[in-house]
């Protein structure tokens, strides 16, 4: 007998293949209808061990959905208490921005939420192929589906939120995972099994069929239970946001990202060690504390704040700040240093401030960091306002300072500040006594009353309330209690600051940055062309509360054209070397969003300064007449609600604004040698926007930046800004400076020598090459350490926004 190919399938324990017949035959144990012949054999046993590891692996699948939907619903419709644990929150992983992005649900149900009903389908199915083993194809086709969609996750979650998510890469796991165990379990051609599923799909056999009901009824169920638990949780905080007290800021997101540098190379002298520039990176938001008040952001060499940020609590809800217990006295974890400073260098030496606590003063503890406009905005304010109206406590400036960071950058940015000559600074090493008092999240002050108990922490302003019971005080009125030793009443807390408080009711400043997508320059004046309100929104394309919020203002904009200007400023990250890219991120997060107005890009930092933002998202809401009226530290479940009541009343307004007030400007006041031997002032070089480079014709890192700063000077200057060159040398090294100088460009001229002012209060040839960048009116906006890129174009916008100089700067 011959035959023609078969063609095989499974019903029950049983395989069947059709024959063609092409003679006559009589086969025992063959049954003959016409000219097709059934052969039967049994099918291949299934193996127990993938079927119950693949059993068990769905039943984590299905929990871990359970797991992130809840946080979901929680995170944007309840009030934020569910954290999500065994996660770590980077610069490449943080599982709540995944979670509550706008791409983690569909058509407003969490994607964790539809993979429960999933997973359970394809248990069901396992149990199910004990009986009826063909229905293992079909876990393995849903399988292979599972992959390629983890895979799609995958990219959005890296590529256009920013960040991995642990859990969710546990999830692609077990969605790998399921097509193995079942091909292992049914011992087949995967080819087989997948030409099995997709035949009996075609003619929509009974398995399928109640596979798809089974299906369709576990997702409505599944639906239903998402939108009651989230109406629950709805009525929960409508009921909370309604008992909050209304003098409390509403709650922020996450803090302002931490700008990101390549490393720099430093040169100092032969004697002193080598000053490491910091690397610091963003703190994640905590889980449940959607009000964070960041780590001072990275300035190039200066000490910032150390990494952990104490968690704030929910909105209108005091921030704890975890004091000793009553009556107990306060006792230092280590001892500090005080920093003094000379022509010849710096001092470090111990101060034994336990010897000053409980000696019949109060004592002020200033935490700071420099480089951070907003922490030395209130180191100055704060210690003049202590020496001016409470002179009887003993006031002290502390800087934390890591391993990698030199007292002398600590000393140089302290010593150009406004503040009382006599102030005195300590060095807090290893931030041990932050970390104790739970005050990295700078500025903060501290008092300690006369007999040596720690009374409160966390005041980072003048205005700032403290809930006591049963009263509310302001900053000044209890630093003027401690200084009188009145007995004060239990602190409850200390409810969240924002220093972008300070310009409600002034007109909004100017500033001038590039757009994220058309690369020109934007000048934000503040008032509208228009005539109508505006609202100037500062995010980030991966804060987790930002990506509530701006999809619902674009699509606003979208369905009230006309009702309102919006200029937002978002601070973008250096791309990495291993390719990750938050400017590729945030140009896709614009385009998918629809965002239609000018995104602005502020990797300088700039703009967050001037407006002493520390959160995102921040909103504020301006009159037509540009005067900053109100500002939003916090997401809307409705914000189309919020935008109808406010917008009308921001149209109203014609009250005159007030000029902003100016950050505390620091400056680097000391006298240079001309070329000529002649002594200048260098604020008379600085009469425009300016470079001030310190360099050395013994450094080795200046040997190789200095040719491309003096390619670099041609646009710089061409655009209005200055570069003033000063070598760290001597008087004597003028005709060295000359020789060297004469080798890199005709004419090369550059002052030497400085004396007086800064120079007479440390070394200023401590670590070079150094740049101040220098604004218009003096103030040292930003110190760089070492060799600097000055031939990429990115650098140097970044330096032209600092600067605030027109045009784009081209090498």
């Amino acid at each position: 007998m011959k035959t023609a190919p078969c063609s095989q399938y499974k019903s029950s324990r049983l395989h069947f293949c059709l024959h063609r017949e092409v003679g006559i035959s009589s086969v025992p144990g063959v049954t003959m209808i016409g000219q097709t012949t059934i052969s039967e054999r049994p099918a291949a046993p299934l193996r127990a061990w993938p079927l119950a590891l693949l059993a068990a692996l769905l039943m984590a699948g299905a929990a871990i959905g359970l797991y992130l939907t809840r946080f979901h619903e929680n995170a944007l419709y309840g009030d934020e208490s569910v954290e999500l644990a065994n996660c770590p929150q980077d610069e490449t992983t943080n599982c709540e921005a995944v979670n509550t992005s706008a791409y983690s649900d569909i058509a407003g149900i969490p994607i964790s939420a539809l993979g429960i009903p999933t997973y359970l389908l394809l248990l069901g199915l396992v149990a199910a192929a004990r009986k009826r083993p063909r229905v293992l194809s079909y876990v393995f086709a849903i399988g292979l589906l599972t992959v390629v969609y983890s895979g799609y996750l995958y990219y959005v979650s890296t590529v256009k939120i920013g960040f991995l998510c642990v859990w969710c890469f546990r999830l692609y796991c077990i969605n790998a995972g399921v097509p193995i165990l079942a091909g292992l379990a049914a011992w087949r051609n995967p080819a087989h099994l997948l030409r099995d599923a997709l035949d009996d799909l075609r003619r929509f056999v009974p398995e399928v069929r109640w596979s798809a009901a089974a299906f369709g009824a576990l997702l409505v169920l599944t639906i239903l239970a998402d939108l009651g638990y989230r109406a629950g949780l709805t009525r929960v905080t409508a009921q909370t946001r309604a008992a909050e007290p209304s003098v409390a800021a509403p709650p922020a997101s996450e803090e302002t990202p931490v700008q990101q540098s390549p490393p720099t190379a430093t040169a100092q002298r032969p004697s002193a060690p080598a000053a490491a520039r910091p690397q610091t990176k963003p703190a994640p938001a905590p889980a449940q504390a959607p009000v964070v008040v960041p780590q001072a952001p990275e300035v190039e060499g200066a000490a910032t704040a150390s990494p952990a940020i104490a968690p704030e609590a929910a909105a209108g809800t005091p921030v704890s700040i975890g004091l000793p217990a009553p009556g107990a006295a306060f006792v230092l974890p280590a001892p500090l240093k005080q920093i003094q400073g000379h022509p010849g260098g710096v001092d470090v030496k111990g101060f034994d401030l336990q010897a000053r606590i409980g000696k019949g003063r109060p004592v002020a503890l200033l935490f700071w960091a420099p480089g951070y406009a907003v922490s030395e905005t209130a180191l100055v304010d704060l210690s003049r306002y202590l020496r001016d109206k409470a002179p009887k406590y003993e006031v002290f400036a502390v800087a934390g300072r890591r391993e990698d960071q030199r007292a002398e950058m600590l000393w140089e940015r302290f010593c150009m500040l406004d503040r009382p000559t006599d102030l005195p600074l300590l060095m807090d090493d290893g931030f041990t006594l932050s970390k104790q008092l739970d005050v990295t999240d700078v500025p903060d002050l501290a008092l300690i009353d006369a007999a040596g108990h720690l009374v409160i922490t966390k005041i980072k302003g003048l205005a700032q309330l403290v809930t006591m019971s049963p009263e509310r005080l302001t900053s000044e009125q209890m630093i003027e209690r401690v200084a009188q030793g009145t007995p004060a009443a239990p602190i409850k807390g200390v409810p969240p600051y924002y220093p972008a408080n300070e310009m409600i009711g002034r007109c909004a400043p100017e500033f001038t940055l590039v757009d994220v997508m058309s690369h020109r320059d934007v000048t934000f004046t503040g008032r509208s062309p228009n005539g109508r309100p505006t609202f100037l929104v500062f995010w980030s394309s991966t804060c987790k509360h930002c990506q509530k919020e701006i999809p619902q203002l674009a699509a606003y904009v979208r369905s009230h054209p006309g009702a309102v200007n919006v200029v937002s400023v978002s601070f973008i990250k250096p791309d990495r070397p291993d390719g990750f890219s938050h400017r590729k991120i945030t140009e896709a997060y614009i385009r998918t969003n629809g965002i239609t107005w000018p995104v602005l890009d502020d990797s300088s930092g700039y703009a967050d300064d001037l407006y002493r933002v520390v959160s995102t998202p921040t909103t504020f809401l301006l009159s037509p007449g540009g005067q900053i009226l109100e500002a939003w530290y916090y997401t809307h479940p409705n914000l189309a609600a919020a935008l109808d009541s406010t917008i009308p009343r921001l149209a109203a307004a014609t009250g005159q604004c007030r000029p902003a007030g100016p950050q505390v400007p620091s400056r680097a006041a000391f006298s240079v040698t001309a070329p000529d031997g002649s002594s200048v002032p260098l604020q008379s070089l600085t009469d425009r926007p300016s470079l001030i480079h310190l360099w050395a014709t013994w450094c080795v890192p200046c040997q190789s930046e200095l040719p491309g700063l003096l390619k670099y000077r041609r646009s710089l200057e061409g655009s209005g800004g200055k570069l003033v060159l000063v070598s760290v040398e001597d008087s004597a090294a003028g005709d060295r400076i000359r020789a060297y100088g004469s080798k890199l460009e005709p004419g090369f001229a550059s002052y030497r020598a400085p004396k007086g002012g800064l120079a007479d209060l440390l070394d200023l040839s401590y670590s070079v090459p150094r740049t101040f960048v220098v604004a218009r009116d003096g103030e040292v906006l930003k110190t760089f350490y070492g060799a600097q890129p000055w031939d990429d174009p990115s650098f140097q916008e970044r330096v032209r926004a600092l600067l605030q100089l027109p045009g784009r700067l081209r090498s």
